[in-house]
């Protein structure tokens, strides 16, 4: 299989978790951690540099503190993300797969409905 194959299958499967698990609570909160901390940190380097440009640089003392942080939790908040939503794909094919286990089972031992048993009256 070509490297590029193996790129767009990745892909493919990358997106077909994030599909899945869209609407999971758990993600959204944690994508928005991620994206927090992500833009958290792209904001603190421009002004940083920004400010360094006009010899404001010691306005933002705190700087590699609040990047130091945001890294931090952009790199605990990003893995987990994808954690819960493999966590959550797994469960829905572990639920499909219990389902149709069950499926099988009821086909297998499916019994005819029982005829009610006809009155004999003795005479």
């Amino acid at each position: 299989m070509a490297l590029w194959q193996r790129l767009v299958y990745w892909y493919h499967d990358l997106y077909r978790i994030a599909q899945t698990t869209m609407h999971d609570t758990w993600v959204k909160r944690l994508r928005l951690l991620a994206f927090l901390a992500a833009s958290s940190i792209a904001t603190q380097v421009v002004l940083h540099s920004v400010l360094g440009y006009v010899g404001l640089e010691n306005l933002l003392p705190s700087s590699v503190l609040t990047i130091l942080v945001a890294s931090a939790v952009w790199l605990v908040a990003y893995p987990s993300m994808w954690l819960r939503m493999l966590t959550v794909l797994a469960e829905m094919e572990a639920k499909k797969e219990f389902e149709a286990v069950v499926h099988e089972l009821e086909r297998l031992h499916h019994r005819p409905p029982a005829k009610p048993e006809e009155t004999t009256t003795s005479s």
